[in-house]
């Protein structure tokens, strides 16, 4: 309450629980903040695991150290 951050859900996988979240930049510290901060979701624990962050799309794209030559 208080504050609203436009928040894009680019991708999301029901199976795995993992989504890929766009947001400008100088909103990034307030979702990372958000995130960290919500422990419970419609009564129903929750946590959230940050595997990547890129200030590029593209970057999220590959893993290099899963590249295979």
């Amino acid at each position: 309450v208080g504050a609203a951050l436009p928040v894009d859900v680019l991708t999301y996988e029901e199976k795995t629980l993992c989504a890929i979240l766009r947001v400008i930049s100088s909103g990034f510290v307030k979702l990372w903040s958000a995130l960290t901060l919500l422990g419970f979701y419609q009564n129903r624990r929750c946590a959230f695991r940050v595997l990547q962050a890129s200030p590029f799309l593209l970057a999220l794209s590959g893993n290099s150290r899963e590249l295979v030559l």
